[in-house]
């Protein structure tokens, strides 16, 4: 890490959902980076918010691609399809690419000093899938990296790759040195995972609350989510015994009424 101060930065990443996440990721970057982060380039994958997303901070592209029909039959979503698009399409004058999920972000100053050449999160419980909430490698390595691959054997296939996925693996196989970024949880354990020493935060499915994908705002619990956006807004990654209990209700009602709907609607039933 000895040449890490001279490394600048373009973020890549995808929004969807209401503006929330990517809202306060990019502020938080901002105030940690001290300028070193110098763009971000963000791939409006709701379609509806490129006038709202450009006037974001640090913003100088908004990208709009059509849908990878193909991976959308897959699991509904082309986040690996949009990620590949915006690194191969986009002329970047920074010497690292820093990939982010719209629902991570720093939260010290400590965070770019604990950066590698090539640092690269992990799936938390796994030693080698790599994930995208953070991915950094130098500008001249982008044609090396393939978010896409394995995704559409999740058609057929359980266990199979998701986004980003074989990226570590892709970048060792090029003779590259890879750090690999394990992560610690937050929220009690409840929810998140922090990386790089505590300095960076993971949420996770932050865009399933707001999106208008039934499938998969019935991931989380709507109640439950509003609750660690008012943490997480005061830098605040800890639940009292009060939060917890009340989570833990919320959990068994939401389960009790999605179960009931689904006796009485079938398949047909939203969860929610």
């Amino acid at each position: 890490m000895s040449e890490g101060h001279k490394r600048t930065y373009t973020v890549v990443s995808c929004h969807y959902g209401d503006l929330f996440w990517v809202k306060h990721m990019l502020h938080e970057v901002v105030k940690h980076s001290g300028g070193r982060v110098e763009a971000a380039v963000i791939v409006d994958q709701s379609r509806e918010s490129e006038e709202a997303l450009a006037a974001l901070p640090l913003v100088t592209k908004v990208l709009t691609f059509e849908p990878d029909v193909a991976q959308i039959a897959v699991e509904g979503h082309d986040h690996p399809a949009a990620l590949d698009r915006a690194v191969a399409t986009t002329d970047f004058t920074t010497s690292h690419i820093m990939v982010m999920d719209s629902d991570a972000f720093p939260v010290t100053d400590e965070w770019l000093s604990r950066l590698d050449d090539i640092s690269l999160a992990l799936v938390p419980g796994s030693k080698k899938q790599t994930h995208p909430c953070l991915m950094v490698f130098p500008v001249e390595a982008k044609h090396l990296v393939d978010f896409s691959e394995g995704y559409l054997e999740r058609a057929t296939r359980d266990g199979a790759p998701d986004t980003g996925r074989r990226v570590g693996a892709q970048l060792s196989a090029a003779g590259r040195a890879v750090t690999l970024l394990e992560h610690t949880p937050a929220f009690n354990g409840y929810r998140g995972s922090f990386y790089l020493g505590g300095s960076y935060y993971h949420h996770g499915h932050g865009s399933f609350m707001a999106g208008g994908h039934d499938q998969y705002k019935g991931f989380v619990s709507q109640a439950s989510e509003k609750l660690y956006r008012r943490r997480v807004i005061h830098g605040n990654f800890t639940l009292s015994t009060a939060d917890m209990a009340g989570l833990f209700v919320r959990y068994v009602w939401r389960r009790t009424r999605n179960r009931i709907r689904f006796a009485l609607l079938g398949p047909a039933a939203k969860p929610e």
